[in-house]
């Protein structure tokens, strides 16, 4: 009986294995793989034109000796930017792609080229627009005019060394309209990279522009924008975190409810202008005084609503009576001298399995306890 052959099943290691290839040739950085990427593919046309010369010098068309040197500059020229950006030495450049200083060696070398390919030397003029075209994706604006003046002064001197050394393969007349060609179509597509230089500044800035907007927006969104503190959606957000965290086994945590005390007399006796500076006041000491690890928000109005990860055998009331000695000491405004901000605390442990709104509905309880018992003083529920 006739089986059908079992389908070939893929070594499991072939994928690693060409990744880590590709990686120890290309490297697994993205950026400098795409400026080995540019380099792969000059080195393609590099390798195309060592073939033609080879094939040039095989069938007599070319002087070997010449356009042997020739290739061996091609090679040993994608080998050194090779190098370059795979030690990461291109880094250290303000252009790091290398796209100017490769144009320029690459224009260079096709210069070489007309004066060497004798009877289609013609051809190297596909080449200097091919140079031209490959940059002008990558090049500033100052680069992009500064190699098509160097491509047009090299292809002259190439046509005028070509017409001084064979005049019969490089005749004066068809090497004039060459030139005139040949700056025709050069300035032309030097001037297309100038306007897409320009349109990538453009595009550059306007996403620079659209990236400040979103950050300004996502601060908005989470944050208030008196006291620069998470705001109430913001800071219910890190409670929900923190009690998943403590499902899986993580640290439990305090919410503690705060109330600045005599608020609406400050409001009424000195103006919402200096109210505001005691709201400042008491976010910036917040801040200062509390553990990197707390989280401080402005639940509505006078009322701050603290975040604090359990840390045995730390309490949490600590931090508290430090922030309250630090606002004891320091003026809440600059408009009213010896204006202190004091302020009434709940304090809740939070419990496996409760809702958050439970543990704040009782940090908010303790916090009526607070004032209940003369205010400025934390109370525990």
């Amino acid at each position: 009986m006739n089986r059908e052959p079992l389908p070939l099943r893929p070594d499991p290691g072939s994928g690693e294995r060409r990744s880590s290839l590709g990686d120890l040739l290309l490297t697994s950085d993205r950026g400098q793989r795409r400026c080995m990427q540019a380099i792969m593919i000059s080195a393609f046309v590099y390798f195309i034109c060592i073939c033609v010369l080879i094939y040039g010098a095989r069938r007599g068309l070319f002087a070997p000796g010449p356009v042997t040197i020739l290739g061996v500059l091609m090679a040993a020229t994608t080998l050194g930017f090779y190098l370059v950006v795979r030690t990461g030495l291109n880094r250290r450049f303000a252009e790091a792609t290398m796209t100017f200083p490769q144009a320029i060696m690459a224009q260079t070398l096709v210069a070489c080229g007309y004066t060497l390919t004798g009877p289609i030397h013609a051809a190297n003029l596909m080449l200097f627009g091919l140079v031209m075209t490959f940059g002008m994706f990558d090049m500033h604006v100052k680069y992009a005019r500064i190699m098509a003046a160097y491509t047009i002064s090299v292809t002259g001197i190439a046509m005028l060394w070509g017409w001084r050394s064979d005049p019969t393969v490089y005749p004066a007349e068809l090497e004039i309209l060459y030139f005139v060609l040949a700056v025709t179509v050069l300035s032309a597509i030097s001037q297309l990279s100038v306007v897409l230089a320009k349109m990538r500044a453009r595009l550059k800035r306007q996403k620079d522009e659209l990236q400040l907007a979103l950050e300004h927006i996502q601060d908005l969104a989470t944050h208030d924008e008196l006291t620069g503190l998470a705001n109430r959606r913001h800071i219910l957000e890190l409670l929900e975190q923190h009690a998943q965290r403590y499902a899986r086994g993580g640290p439990s945590f305090y919410v503690v409810m705060t109330d600045l005390d005599h608020f609406k007399r400050i409001n009424d006796t000195h103006g919402h202008a200096v109210g505001d500076d005691a709201l400042r006041s008491f976010a910036r000491q917040a801040q200062a005084q509390l553990r990197n690890t707390d989280e401080i928000g402005r639940w509505g109005g006078e009322e701050f609503l603290l975040l604090m990860p359990e840390t045995p055998p730390g309490d949490p009331n600590v931090g508290l009576e430090r922030l309250r000695t630090a606002l004891a000491e320091s003026e809440a405004s600059e408009h009213v001298a010896g204006l202190r901000v004091y302020f009434s605390a709940g304090l809740s442990r939070y419990r496996k399995g409760e809702a958050i709104a439970e543990t704040i509905e009782r940090a908010d309880r303790a916090v009526y306890a607070a004032k209940a018992a003369g205010r400025n003083r934390t109370v525990a529920l």
